[in-house]
């Protein structure tokens, strides 16, 4: 399809998926790399602080998901009783090979999210190209 709005809302798919892979609290991120490692929360602190420092993003609900995953990170690492007591029994419980595998996967699944970006940024055009196109009749 040709469709600038297919475009689009494929690119905010992607963003979302992205965000939501975040190593971050309740974000499937968070939960995937908690399996591979507890200290995983502190490297998705370490990026969600980065981005709002950077000024990357200033959305208050980020905020929120930043404050209540360094709640969770803050509690996973100084209280792992009251943490665990809501995780299933077994859930840190993997083998290596398994925790190479999930490792594999969630990189994986990054990587190819990032790659659907790239392949669609080449399709999508910005609306300035878009009313170019039509004043000039290109399309």
């Amino acid at each position: 399809t040709d469709s600038q709005l297919c475009f689009a809302l494929a690119d905010f798919g992607f963003m979302i998926n992205l965000f939501n892979m975040m190593p971050l609290g309740m974000l499937d991120g968070g939960r995937i790399t908690s399996a591979i490692s507890p200290y995983a929360g502190l490297v998705g602190l370490g990026m969600g602080g980065g981005m709002i420092y950077c000024d990357v993003i200033s959305n208050p609900i980020f905020y929120l998901v930043m404050m209540a995953g360094g709640y969770q990170t803050f509690t996973k690492l100084y209280n792992p009783r009251a943490h665990d007591a809501t995780l299933p029994r077994n859930y840190y419980n993997i083998s290596n090979m398994q925790k190479l595998g999930v490792t594999g996967g969630y990189f994986g699944v990054i990587g190819a999210l990032l790659l659907a970006m790239e392949v669609n940024a080449q399709y999508k055009k910005s609306p300035e190209t878009l009313q170019r196109e039509r004043e000039y009749g290109l399309r």
